[in-house]
């Protein structure tokens, strides 16, 4: 029964459709959704039948499990489609805006047609292939395996496989503007002179008359402003022969005084296209416009609208937390407005083309982006390489072209990360980059063209001539982070301004980690601490001010994202957002937001730290762009200061055992600005409960709201480690059975004793190991002892539970006659070693 009404209101959703075409048949063109009503399987376990929506993929949750990879395979979706008998003369499309990565469609079990690439749209024409009046199965086998052919072949993101766009039903007129141009919109729009004072524009496309007569038909381009005032119109009269094509160029006349796009105004005009038979419109688009003319200057940096503007960027992937790539396009859209509200004017799209969506709303919002093609850390040698990555650039090129906010088209990303084995492998990745950079000459000579170089093989890409082939080069750099020190930054691109003069420089990526659960009064490098990544921006972004040369800079990252193969304090995502997976802001985004936003801004940079413990004298940190703010705690005056130039005051405050309110106030003019949050101050000898986050420089915050301090030496009256011969080690690796990855991936080895100087009373003591190290049984054993009496003997941890797996032991032990607690260790083979221990008074 239950399967009747389901089936019952499938029919009823597709008679709806069905429905609009047919009292739609006289419209020029008809779009309707097709992402309801799909059913989905995996190619292996086809007695399993999801009922699914699109967007979707599979990938949603495996790419976040503690086992190693994820499915890449392949899948299939179906879905029935019925068109009515009276569309028979229509052409029918079926348009995908995206599948990852392989697409193999079929009608009613004949094959269709095949599609490479899983970032950019396709389409087919289904028109011959459908039966009408009755129900036409549309199945889509859908492949996301990793093949040597298809870029990408290697990335620090997730190749999430499912039809994750849109899917369009498309009807037109047998005479319609062209389709099949790479799935573009058959209509080009170029501004060949565009000034203060005037402004021309070409409209070149192609129609295509299915018909089995000669056609005469008028070519019509309307453009309108902002206002819907008309500004220019333009008429041609071509006769097409049957089934074939026809060309249509346009020019209008000069647009006097155009409103000029630009990040502060991103005025947009509309262009519409019109084909007409006998007064009849036949088919007819509608597509943004938007003038501006730019440059890149290799002294002075980018220029719009002949004016200097330093590009102020950021980076973004399309994922989102629990939906993968399935993202649907109002919170594509909410990403671009965050990155706009925080006063960023560029974005770089990483490191694919992304969807018609975000791109509207780079237009709308006045966002300058740079896009490019999956060719990420490497490349095969091949032919059919070659060719899917020039067919992705055609792709991207056609179906992006008429966005005005894109000015830089990419097409590789640190492709010699991954090492090229030969000499061959370096000259086949020059040549091909080169043959990219001609197709984007050719098909788009408006824009200027880029690749984005890692900073750890510099000398590879100047010997190799790859640093000369684009207009612009980009750099990741990640000094401070992956090696080095912050201010070798500004070193560095000293050095390339002197070796690459006449050619302009962007800063494509620089980041660093921040697990907000990570904090350190002494942060260093690669503990993911909060604190350093802002240390971190904080020194880069004074740099790149400082250096005109420098055309912009494209943060990595805007938000976190997945990344199934990263271990680190939060396993499968990389955190170098300024925002979380799920859009939540971090105090590091305020930092630019104060920087960069026209708007007064004025947050206290202690909402990622709310909870916190360790030396009671800290500092407490505003970022602003008001000249002076005030600070108070607990309703006391801590002074007023002076905003610095790098849109930051500091504050050292004397935290009070629990809360602690902090108010901040400033003046934007006679206008009162203000910010207040409460911090959790958690005395580190509260004996109460003290848990030791061993081995790091770091506190962690767990799930439990426990405050797992910094680990130090033993002080009288207090707690900590006794003994001069154990050393700090760490791993980056994902530790298994456990969420507080940042307790168990830094360890003391060859630690001897802990020490707790409680007052006498009955404890619980929870002993918290990791085996980094050794793979065999046997290979590491100790005994621990507690006031003297062993109570654990001969652990070994690879026998208990395995290399990098969580393990936990717990203890109750007596404090008595002044003599606190002693956790002691004794080794029986190789080092003892522990990660982290939990006292708790019972």
């Amino acid at each position: 029964m239950k399967t009747l009404v389901v089936k019952i209101l499938v029919m009823v959703i597709l008679s709806q459709i069905c429905f609009i075409c047919v009292n739609a048949q006289n419209l020029p063109r008809i779009s309707q959704k097709l992402n309801d009503n799909w059913s989905f399987w995996f190619d292996e376990s086809k007695d399993k039948i999801q009922k699914i929506t699109i967007p979707h993929t599979w990938n949603d949750k495996d790419t976040f499990d503690d086992e190693p990879g994820y499915r890449r395979g392949v899948s299939w979706y179906q879905h029935d489609l019925k068109i009515d008998s009276n569309l028979k003369n229509k052409r029918l499309f079926l348009y995908f805006e995206a599948v990852n990565q392989t697409a193999e469609i079929f009608i009613n079990n004949k094959p269709l047609g095949k599609h490479i690439g899983g970032y950019t749209a396709f389409v087919f024409d289904i028109s011959d292939a459908v039966d009408f009046n009755k129900s036409n199965e549309v199945l889509v086998k859908v492949d996301n395996t990793l093949l040597k052919d298809i870029p990408p072949l290697d990335a620090d993101f997730n190749m999430y496989g499912g039809i994750y766009r849109n899917v369009w039903l498309i009807v037109m007129d047998e005479v319609h503007l062209k389709m099949t141009d790479f799935a573009s919109s058959g209509v080009r729009i170029e501004t060949p002179q565009v000034s203060e004072g005037s402004a021309t524009v070409k409209v070149l496309g192609a129609f295509v008359n299915e018909s089995e007569k000669n056609r005469q038909i008028e070519v019509t381009n309307t453009i309108f402003d902002k206002q819907n005032r008309q500004v220019s119109v333009n008429n041609s009269v071509i006769t097409v022969n049957p089934k074939s094509e026809a060309n249509f160029e346009q020019t209008s006349k000069q647009i006097y005084k155009p409103k000029l796009w630009s990040p502060d105004n991103p005025n947009l005009y509309q262009v519409k296209t019109t084909i007409k038979e006998n007064g009849k419109v036949l088919d007819e688009i509608t597509q943004s416009l938007g003038f501006r003319w730019f440059k890149f200057d290799a002294e002075q940096g980018f220029f719009l609208n002949g004016k200097p503007l330093k590009l102020r960027g950021t980076n973004k992937h399309q994922d989102y937390i629990g939906l993968g790539n399935a993202v649907p396009e109002i919170l594509q859209v909410r990403d671009l407005e965050i990155i706009k509200e925080n006063g960023f004017n560029f974005l770089r799209l990483a490191h694919y083309p992304q969807s018609k969506a975000v791109l509207d709303a780079a237009d709308r919002l006045g966002l300058l982006i740079w896009e490019e093609i999956p060719l990420v850390n490497l490349i095969t040698i091949s032919e059919d390489f070659n060719q899917n990555a020039r067919n992705m650039l055609k792709e991207m090129i056609h179906q992006h072209h008429n966005h005005p906010s894109i000015i830089l088209w990419g097409f590789m990303n640190e492709i010699f990360l991954r090492s090229p084995k030969t000499e061959a492998d370096i000259t086949e990745t020059v040549k091909l980059a080169r043959d990219l950079n001609k197709i984007c000459k050719a098909e788009d000579s408006s824009r200027w063209t880029t690749i984005a170089f890692d900073g750890g093989n510099t000398e590879r890409y100047y010997t190799s001539g790859l640093a000369e082939v684009t207009d612009v080069v980009g750099w990741n750099l990640y000094f401070g982070w992956y090696s080095g020190k912050f201010e070798d930054f500004g070193k560095f691109m000293d050095d390339q301004h002197k070796r690459l003069p006449n050619r302009p420089l962007i800063i494509s990526e620089y980041g660093a980690n921040a697990d907000l659960r990570v904090h350190s009064l002494a942060p260093k490098r690669f503990d993911s601490s909060v604190e350093w990544q802002r240390m971190y921006h904080e020194s880069y972004l004074p740099q790149i001010n400082e250096r005109p040369f420098i055309a912009g800079s494209a943060i990595w990252s805007q938000f976190n994202f997945g990344s199934e193969f990263r271990g680190e304090t939060l396993p499968h995502i990389n955190q170098k957002g300024m925002f979380t997976y799920d859009r939540q802001p971090k105090d590091i985004s305020f930092y630019y937001k104060a920087n960069l936003s026209k708007n007064p801004v004025l947050h206290l940079a202690t909402r990622d730290w709310q909870k916190r413990s360790g030396n009671p004298k800290q500092a407490i940190e505003v970022y602003s762009n008001l000249k002076k703010v005030e600070l108070f705690q607990n309703g006391n005056s801590l002074g007023e200061k002076e905003v610095d130039a790098n849109r930051k005051a500091v504050w050292e405050v004397q935290f009070k055992d629990g809360q602690n309110l902090f108010y901040a106030m400033g003046l934007d003019g006679k206008r009162k600005m203000e910010d207040s949050a409460n911090v959790f101050y958690f005395n580190p000898n509260n004996f109460a409960e003290i848990a030791v986050n061993v081995g790091s420089n770091t506190e962690f915050l767990d799930e439990n709201k426990i405050i797992w301090q910094a680990d130090q030496p033993y002080q009288k009256g207090s707690w900590g480690f006794i003994g001069n011969d154990t050393k700090t080690t760490d791993t980056l690796r994902n530790i298994l059975k456990t969420e507080d990855e940042p307790v168990f991936q830094t360890m003391r080895e060859g630690v001897q004793t802990y020490k707790f100087d409680v007052p006498d009373g009955s404890y619980e003591i929870e002993l918290r190991f990791t085996e980094p190290k050794f793979k065999e049984i046997g290979q590491r054993t100790f005994d621990v002892k507690i006031n003297g009496e062993t109570k654990i003997k001969n652990l070994d941890l690879v026998k208990e539970m395995g290399m990098f797996t969580a393990f936990t032991k717990k203890n109750q032990v007596n404090a008595k006659n002044n003599q606190g607690i002693e956790i002691s260790f004794t080794a029986q083979k190789e080092q003892p070693i522990l990660s982290g221990l939990l006292i708790r008074r019972l």
